[in-house]
């Protein structure tokens, strides 16, 4: 098997808070470091310049007055090098993010629900391996 070595920062955005104790508990059981959670679109973007973390776990659905992509794109917009991986039960979601030129060539994965728990580990870790990794030419 293998072992984590490094830890990582993580902020998750769901509009459900079972969801958020359930990827927090177990992300933490990792060895991660859930910065924080939230349940509304609006508060994240109040505090988006206190803490960057390593990465940002964002479903479709929020409260407030913004979707996932909407966060997403403000996010993208003040650190475009942000890695996001969308957790969400709209099997679009893809099609959608195409529609937006400042997802091209971003750290994105998208994940649909109902997801396994190590789905999450396995895509953080290859997101965050491959933007930490040296570029190798081909």
């Amino acid at each position: 098997m293998v072992t984590i070595t490094k830890t990582y920062t993580i902020i998750i955005l769901d509009d459900e808070e079972d969801i958020l104790s359930l990827y927090s508990d177990y992300l933490s059981s990792k060895g991660h470091r859930v910065l924080k959670t939230y349940v509304n679109a609006n508060t994240i973007l109040d505090d988006i310049d206190i803490e960057f973390p390593d990465l940002y776990i964002i479903d479709y659905r929020l409260l407030g007055n913004m979707n996932g992509i909407e966060v997403a794109i403000e996010i993208l917009k003040k650190f475009p090098s942000a890695c996001i991986v969308f957790i969400t039960g709209v099997e679009l979601l893809d099609q959608e993010i195409v529609k937006h030129d400042i997802f091209t060539d971003k750290n994105i994965d998208v994940l649909l629900k109902p997801v396994k728990l190590g789905q999450i580990q396995d895509s953080l870790l290859t997101l965050l391996d491959k933007t930490q990794s040296p570029n190798v030419s081909e």
